[in-house]
C-alpha cells in the first residue's frame, strides 16, 4: 500500500476547532516576546530534561505496586489458573485470562506515554520564548508549530489510544493460539517459554515497551526539528 504524504495525512488529524485555531494563527503575526534564557542555556536545560526522560522511558514496564515483571512466569500462571486455563479451553475463558494479564500492562503503558508526552510538551513551552526571541522567522515558525500541535492534539491522542487497543487485541489473539496449541492432556504449561522474548507473553511486553520508547522518540523528534530549524542546534 502506498505510504501517505504528510499533506494527505494532515486533514485526517485536524478537528474542526483545531482547524479554526490554525487558520487564526496563519492570519495573526506572532507576538513579541522576551527570552528568559540565552539560546545556549535553554538548549542545555532542554537536553538535560529530555535525557532524564529518555532514561525513565527506557526502564522496563513493571507492576508499580510490586516492581514485578508483567511477563513473569508466576504471574502468567496465576491468571491462567484463575480463568481455568488450560483445563478449560473455551475462547471466553482464554480472553478473560488475556484481559487480566494485559490490563495492568496497558494501564502502565498508557500512564508512561501520557507522562512522557506531557514532559516533552512542557520542555517545548519552556524553550518557546527563546525560539520566538531569536528571529522574526523563528517566532513565526514557533507560532505555526504550536498552532498545528494544538489543532491535531485530539486526534493524535485518539491514534495512540487505538494503537494500544490494537496491541491488546493482538495479545489476546496470540495467547489464544498458544493455549489452543497445548497438548491434551496438558501436564505443564511452558511458562518459561511463554515469558521469553519470543513467547506469546514476553514478546508482547517487549512490544509495549518499544511502543512507549517510540512515542517518546516521536515527540522529541518533532521538538528537535523545531529547534534545529530556528536555533540551529540539536536536542539529541
Amino acid at each position: 500500500m502506498r505510504s501517505r504524504h504528510g499533506a494527505e495525512l494532515l486533514p485526517a488529524l485536524l478537528d474542526f476547532e483545531g482547524a479554526v485555531q490554525l487558520a487564526q494563527a496563519l492570519e495573526t503575526p506572532p507576538a513579541t516576546t522576551s527570552a528568559g534564557w540565552t539560546p545556549a542555556e535553554a538548549i542545555t536545560i532542554a537536553r538535560r530534561r529530555l535525557e532524564s526522560a529518555e532514561r525513565e522511558v527506557r526502564r522496563p514496564l513493571s507492576d508499580p505496586r510490586t516492581g514485578a515483571s508483567f511477563g513473569a512466569p508466576e504471574r502468567i500462571a496465576h491468571f491462567l489458573e484463575r480463568a481455568g486455563v488450560p483445563a478449560t479451553r473455551q475462547r471466553k475463558a482464554i480472553a478473560s485470562a488475556a484481559h487480566e494479564l494485559f490490563a495492568p500492562l496497558e494501564a502502565q503503558m498508557s500512564r508512561r506515554i501520557t507522562a512522557v508526552r506531557q514532559l516533552v510538551a512542557e520542555v517545548r513551552r519552556e524553550i518557546a520564548p527563546t525560539i520566538a526571541a531569536s528571529a522574526p522567522s523563528a517566532a513565526r515558525l514557533e507560532q505555526l508549530d504550536a498552532a498545528l500541535a494544538q489543532a491535531t492534539s485530539v486526534r493524535s491522542d485518539a491514534l495512540f489510544s487505538r494503537a494500544i487497543v490494537a496491541m491488546r487485541d493482538a495479545f489476546a489473539a496470540d495467547l489464544e493460539v498458544a493455549v489452543l496449541a497445548l497438548p491434551k492432556p496438558c501436564d505443564e504449561v511452558p511458562l518459561a517459554a511463554w515469558a521469553s522474548a519470543r513467547g506469546p507473553v514476553g514478546e508482547h511486553v517487549a512490544r509495549c515497551e518499544a511502543f512507549v520508547v517510540a512515542s517518546f522518540l516521536h515527540e522529541r523528534a518533532r521538538l528537535d526539528m523545531l529547534v534545529r530549524n530556528t536555533l540551529g542546534e540539536r536536542l539529541a
